[in-house]
């Protein structure tokens, strides 16, 4: 006998992957609000009618396997690298741990290091092994303040990394609320720990997660209010402290672009290149803001050469390809588009199977007529991304 609960929150789960809400949901189902809401909370009936999974299985774009219990002899839903952090937040939301001994962070530390670089590297399945135990190390930060000294708590500034890092993979799977609840305590943290390059950080990460929580006006509101109180003791803080100013500057101007405020942007690209001359990232947001803004063709003109591609981490490789084909695209370069994508996912492929948005831009180019090449190819990635067949309704996301 199935366990609708099991199934409905196999349900729920690949309804979040997808990254549509109950409503669209419904929608795409046929069916109300209040009916998607008992399947998912297991008040429906025990044994689902096969032709309710085949029909949910479809609008997901997943195996019916996917959707049935492991004691009937079929395989469960894929690994969740949000499950046990979500799980780690709620602890820390109803059970704070008191101030205790500090702990040991050389490990932590570690573990952290390796969880950004796998991050980096667009290997976003590693976060439930990383986060949750640097968490439980530094349960009392969260709630220790810094010392009347005004000396730094490492503690606290480990914490807010972890936290950062969980912000930043919820963000990939498209976990608006988990990025933004994971960003705040971010900042909370580095505001505990005394350091403000930790702080600068967090903020920029608080700045990314806002932009979905909230929107793109609130965030940049935030970005540029935090900006304007450190950026003196940033710069003054050598080479860390200037590279954090570039990075919350580049966090502002890409919110500011989102609300097509040219000069503004402008401005601010100009003066995070002011903060850290010749770093990399500018150019990299430079080409982001311009696909934001509209401004195609300087996008196409901004992209990088393989030889500067090849010394950019693998995810930023895969983001910076998807940019030029979102720009690709809006110019009637349909086919560049494709081989930009193919090669992202070359590069990173999680970029494009993780990142909701980046599966309904490839599903939304099926769409347009192209030239039977570029449909083949365009049609095998789908597939290997989940996209074929998938739309997400009363929405366009090409650009």
């Amino acid at each position: 006998m199935h366990t609708v609960g099991g199934i409905g929150r196999r349900i729920a789960y690949w309804r979040t992957r997808r990254g549509l809400t109950q409503v669209e949901f419904g929608r795409l189902m046929g069916r109300s609000v209040r009916w998607v809401e008992d399947v998912e909370a297991g008040h429906r009936q025990a044994d689902p009618r096969l032709s309710v999974l085949v029909r949910a299985a479809g609008v997901l774009h997943i195996g019916i396997e996917r959707l049935l219990p492991v004691e009937s002899g079929r395989a469960q839903p894929e690994h969740d690298p949000l499950g046990a952090v979500r799980a780690a937040l709620r602890r820390a939301d109803t059970a704070p741990a008191a101030p205790g001994p500090a702990p040991d962070l050389g490990p932590l530390r570690r573990e952290l290091a390796y969880g950004w670089t796998a991050y980096a590297a667009a290997d976003y399945g590693c976060l439930d092994r990383v986060v949750p135990p640097v968490l439980a190390a530094t349960a009392g930060a969260g709630v220790a303040g810094v010392g009347g000294g005004g000396e730094v708590s490492e503690p606290a500034a480990v914490r807010s990394a972890a936290l950062a890092l969980t912000a930043a993979v919820a963000d990939v799977f498209g976990d608006d609320d988990l990025a933004w609840r994971a960003a705040d305590r971010a900042v909370t943290s580095a505001a505990r720990s005394g350091d403000v390059v930790v702080l600068a950080r967090a903020a920029h990460r608080l700045t990314a997660a806002m932009v979905g929580h909230e929107g793109a006006g609130p965030a940049a509101e935030f970005a540029l209010g935090v900006e304007a109180d450190l950026a003196c003791v940033l710069t003054a803080r050598g080479p860390a402290g200037r590279a954090a100013l570039r990075t919350l500057r580049l966090g502002a101007a890409l919110a500011t672009a989102r609300l097509g405020d040219r000069p503004g942007t402008r401005d601010l690209l100009e003066a995070a290149e002011r903060a850290d001359p010749g770093a990399i990232q500018v150019p990299l947001h430079r080409v982001t803001a311009h696909v934001l803004l509209g401004e195609y063709t300087r996008a196409i003109a901004g992209r990088f050469t393989p030889a500067g591609l090849a010394v950019l981490p693998r995810g930023r490789q895969a983001r910076h390809l998807i940019d030029l084909a979102r720009a690709l695209v809006a110019v009637g370069r349909r086919g560049e588009a494709v081989t930009a994508l193919l090669d992202a996912e070359a590069a990173a492929a999680q970029e494009i199977r993780c990142r909701p948005p980046n599966r309904r831009f490839v599903q939304e180019l099926l769409r347009l007529d192209s030239a039977d090449g570029d449909e083949s190819r365009l049609r095998a990635l789908a597939a290997r991304c989940g996209a074929n067949g998938w739309t997400r309704p009363e929405r366009a996301w090409i650009m």
